[in-house]
């Protein structure tokens, strides 16, 4: 069953200068910037760049910053996520936290390995891989750094989220694409001013990215879906088209050999119309193709 959602990233640095003069300017762009996109694209969810007011450590919930954004939610009625350094029981945590529609906290993401001078700052890593739940089903995160550790990867692939949220100083290129791939999921980031946010399709494909005139990538996108291999699965697609119409939407990547099968319907399910159809998912494509390989070299 269809599973919409509206996703905008939002591009922005913070100014530089004394701490309290940094948390003043970066609230009063908040206010602005978050009210402008949420007025131009009606957003169900918000993402917000790393570490939004630099070097200030606060409580999450209960911070100012986290107070300001939980206000904007509630205002705007929409998730809205909290990357800020928290203050947790005497440690410090580089965080992406997610407020609901109300403005309360549906999860917190520590960062699973700072980079070196955050360890020189005080900055503790984050425990790993963690879901946070939504109205849309659980929500994968990562934040600047983690991006090149593929053991953080490789635990989401076990957790199968749907949509991951990228909180970031650094961009990191074809990598972002390459996250999106291999997950299987929706890839929403938001970078600092200066290189583009991004939100990316499970085949690795770039539907939006913010630039020098919008400073918010928006897409609407729709998180009931499989993704499938063209092998063995192709030739089943036009008599999906033929039964269900506009009701299934198949999107094909160029150059990757994959498709994107998305449910447009409340009467049934993405994976209830791949069963139907005897589609084989990708991963389990994959996984009988080594499966033929083993029975090979076995003789």
């Amino acid at each position: 069953m269809s599973k919409y959602l509206t996703v905008s990233c939002i591009s922005y640095a913070p100014p530089g200068g004394a701490e309290e003069e940094v948390v003043r300017q970066v609230h009063k762009d908040l206010r602005d910037l978050v009210g402008r996109c949420a007025v131009a694209t009606r957003p169900d969810l918000i993402v917000l760049h790393e570490m939004i007011c630099r070097n200030f450590v606060e409580k999450v919930p209960g911070g100012p910053t986290a107070r300001l954004l939980a206000s904007l939610a509630k205002k705007y009625q929409c998730y809205i996520t909290v990357p800020v350094r928290q203050e947790d029981k005497g440690r410090i945590y580089n965080v992406l936290a997610l407020l609901d529609r109300r403005g309360k906290v549906a999860g917190i993401y520590r960062k699973y390995i700072p980079v070196f001078p955050e360890f020189d700052h005080g900055t503790c890593p984050g425990p790993g891989a963690a879901l946070i739940d939504t109205e849309f089903g659980p929500m994968a995160c990562a934040i600047c750094f983690d991006l090149n550790f593929s053991e953080l990867r490789e635990e989401y692939k076990k957790l199968r989220p749907k949509l991951l949220l990228f909180s970031s100083m650094y961009h990191g290129g074809l990598v972002q694409n390459w996250w999106a791939l291999d997950l299987r999921a929706f890839f929403a980031g938001s970078v600092y001013r200066g290189t583009p946010c991004s939100i990316i399709d499970p085949q690795g494909a770039t539907l939006a990215e913010s630039n020098n005139y919008q400073p918010w990538a928006t897409a609407r996108i729709n998180l009931d879906f499989e993704v499938i291999h063209l092998d063995k699965n192709q030739a089943r697609y036009q008599d999906i088209h033929r039964k269900y119409g506009d009701q299934v939407r198949i999107a094909t990547a160029g150059q990757v050999g994959t498709s994107v099968l998305y449910s447009e319907s409340q009467e049934r399910t993405a994976r209830e119309v791949v069963e139907e159809f005897g589609l084989i998912p990708l991963d389990e494509y994959f996984d009988w193709s080594r499966q033929l390989r083993r029975q090979h070299l076995a003789g």
